[in-house]
């Protein structure tokens, strides 16, 4: 160990020239290229990559800094507190504010992913629930989520948790080692250099172009952190001159003008923007570009910064889909930015700063707990007190958004509606149809999903191509209709074919058969050449085959068609591997029922929309404007017919008409809303399609393949 000086000679880390007021201005001004560049180009500007070094380089300076004192305190309580002031005060403001814009305004936007992104945000692991969504990064839309710009909130938040965990270790050393202030740079620059370079490499694996994983992952962000504490560390000894200044501030400022590839950050090409910002740390505070940032101005946006990082997304988002602009206008970009600016303001004035912890963080020799109790005495302390308490309830009541929004879909999909007055699909063949508003109520249908997919009888993505919840039929958690039974159902295939396990299970009940469930999602059975499923998805498919036809069941049941085009642009036809499948099981003599697949919801400009929001968004009488058209998703025959009738023990079933009239397939049949999202029918909706099915099924149960005259199904 090199020597030091005694334990009560130990002198803190030098300082730099003086806290760095020019950094603050320079905090703001990245902020202010997020917003500019949300706002008016649709894509991101590098601030954030800015911002995130310099959370480095402030955080982790001061808690190196507060290691090195001889009177440090290794309570980790109190740096975490004084994040926790510092942070959620005006997160939960913000946050609570979003969810009732939401629920009073833009009902479109309620989704189940949102809720759980609101849990998330306040948990700080946003970022890895994005990931869990698969939600790209996306530009400022109605499909666009509110909260998507807190991912980077979550990545802050962690780092502290680490800066934290990491100066508390180093005050440890000091205390115990008696370490001075150069011993412990000598420790925390190599191992903060170690993990930048780790950290950057890791970010850079998949070239200049990553992926939505990798630009959320606070792996792959944290170099952008560490690398800011480094600067803190060895700034004294790596001066540039003074015209390195203005040229960091352009290059900050002309990243977003030169990359338009959302997925670049944080590789390789996010070194722009972070080089600008080290070019101004290291040119020190005596230049022209850092008395800039010193101006008022500079300064007022740095003071802000956070609260207008805050706000400008979700103003954006919700007054986009108040608006019913698919993308935002100028004016109303001028609006949200000058919103952004007043509510920033009021914010950090009334929520932020009172809120802060601005002494001192406490030392071995403080008593923090007995000058917060004295405090009460005072009126500014009891007003502190009272927001304390309010911002609690705050945060009390966003946690309480994810599982309401749960109960809520569960009560909807235990919801038993009545035939008389939701008829769903058998309106379509003259059932009476009165007035009801629509069940379940779009804002929650996306929350309600099929029963295999509740009982972890749907093999996820993520999962095992050896995985069958339902082996043989021999697992009664997975087993639908009557478990009991000796007649076997088998429903096959991806989420396209789970709803069809909704009035199988009612039929199976009411007529004495089981369903068995061989679905993993998005995986149609397919065999030999098919039209391109996942590697996943063919090695699964060809086990479940083996599994069905050891089964030996009475009829499969599966979907038989697909939309030509990925987004669910018809022609639908039959796709390239599905007819295999259906040999396969003809030659063994194995009955099966191929169910026409629904139609996939388009606006007008052919693109995918989700009817739900449109729902919401115009009211619940613009069922005909939320429609698709007929033509757009459907050939004029079912194209599986042709195919299907050239096998002994195949049966095609055109369910076309359940869905759609002549011209148009409306969101809405019978008071029931038809879709879950933008191409998976709802619980409801597939349930009361049972009389309709059972005409078809019942003739291959009962041995009676001739399609009975007069049928319901045959009525159009």
């Amino acid at each position: 160990m090199t020597a030091g000086t005694s334990a009560g000679q130990r002198t803190t880390a030098p300082s730099t020239d003086a806290y760095r007021l020019d950094l603050d201005g320079l905090r703001g001004v990245a902020i202010a290229l997020v917003v500019i560049f949300h706002v008016f180009v649709g894509r991101v500007s590098g601030g954030v990559d800015v911002f995130l070094l310099l959370s480095g380089y402030f955080f982790l300076g001061s808690q190196l800094r507060y290691a090195s004192r001889p009177d440090a305190s290794l309570n980790p309580w109190w740096p975490l507190w004084r994040v926790i002031r510092r942070l959620v005060p005006a997160l939960a403001v913000v946050l609570t504010a979003t969810v009732l814009a939401v629920l009073l305004v833009t009902r479109q936007l309620i989704t189940p992913e949102l809720a759980r992104q609101v849990t998330a945000s306040i948990g700080y692991v946003l970022n890895w629930e994005l990931i869990g969504q698969d939600a790209a990064y996306a530009a400022a839309s109605v499909d666009a989520s509110p909260l998507q710009h807190l991912w980077s909130m979550s990545v802050q938040g962690q780092f502290y948790v680490f800066a934290i965990g990491f100066g508390l270790v180093l005050t440890w050393l000091a205390r115990t080692r008696d370490l001075s202030a150069d011993d412990l740079r000598r420790i925390a620059g190599p191992a903060l250099i170690a993990v930048t370079v780790v950290s950057f490499l890791w970010a850079a694996r998949h070239g200049l172009v990553g992926t939505p994983g990798s630009y959320y992952s606070s792996f792959s962000r944290a170099w952008e952190l560490t690398l800011g504490g480094v600067l803190a560390l060895y700034q004294h000894k790596l001066r540039l001159p003074r015209w390195s200044a203005p040229l960091g501030v352009a290059l900050i400022a002309l990243t977003g003008v030169v990359v338009s590839e959302t997925f670049v950050f944080p590789g390789p090409v996010a070194l722009l923007p972070v080089s600008g910002a080290v070019l101004v740390i290291l040119s020190g505070r005596r230049n022209a570009a850092s008395r800039a940032l010193t101006s008022p101005f500079s300064l007022w946006l740095g003071n802000i910064a956070y609260s207008l990082y805050l706000w400008h997304w979700p103003l954006l988002i919700v007054l986009t889909a108040l608006t019913g602009r698919e993308k935002p206008p100028v004016v109303l970009g001028i609006a949200v930015i000058a919103a952004s600016l007043l509510l920033a303001d009021l914010t950090f004035r009334h929520v932020e700063s009172p809120l802060r912890q601005h002494r001192r963080r406490p030392t071995v020799t403080d008593h923090p707990v007995d000058e917060a109790r004295a405090s009460l005495d005072e009126i500014p302390g009891r007003a502190r007190a009272l927001g304390g308490i309010g911002i609690s309830a705050l945060v009390a009541g966003l946690l309480t958004v994810q599982p309401g929004y749960a109960a809520l879909a569960d009560n909807a999909a235990d919801e038993s509606l009545d035939p008389d007055h939701y008829p769903g699909a058998m309106a379509q063949f003259g059932a009476d149809s009165p007035h009801a508003p629509a069940r379940p109520e779009p804002a929650v249908a996306a929350g309600i999903f099929p029963a295999p997919g509740r009982d972890s009888c749907l093999v996820f993505l993520d999962e095992p191509t050896n995985l069958y919840p339902a082996e043989l039929g021999g697992d009664e958690d997975c087993i639908y209709g009557d478990t009991t039974a000796e007649r076997t159902v088998v429903i096959a295939g991806g989420s396209h074919a789970e709803p069809w396990t909704e009035p199988l299970d009612v039929l199976g009940r009411e007529h004495g058969f089981r369903v068995v469930p061989f679905l993993r999602q998005e995986c149609p059975i397919v065999l030999g050449a098919h039209y391109g499923v996942s590697p996943e998805c063919e090695t699964w498919a060809e086990g479940a085959v083996e599994h069905i036809i050891e089964l030996d069941p009475d009829v499969v049941v599966s979907t038989s068609t697909r939309p030509l085009e990925l987004a669910g642009l018809g022609p639908d036809i039959v796709p390239l591997g599905y007819e295999e499948f259906w040999a396969e099981l003809d030659r063994n003599e194995i009955t099966f029922l191929g169910l026409r697949d629904n139609p996939w919801t388009l606006n007008g400009d052919l693109e995918p929309a989700d009817a739900n929001y449109c729902l919401l968004d115009l009211g619940p009488d613009s069922v005909d404007e939320c429609a698709t058209r007929r033509e757009f998703v459907y050939a004029d025959a079912d194209p599986a017919e042709g195919v299907l009738s050239g096998y002994e023990f195949a049966t095609a079933v055109d369910t076309s008409d359940w869905f759609c009239g002549p011209v148009l397939c409306p969101p809405v049949i019978g008071n029931i809303t038809v879709y879950r999202d933008q191409n998976h029918i709802s619980n409801a909706f597939a349930t009361s399609t049972a009389p309709l099915l059972w005409e078809r099924l019942e003739p291959l149960l009962t041995g009676h393949t001739t399609r009975p005259e007069n049928s319901v199904a045959s009525r159009r």
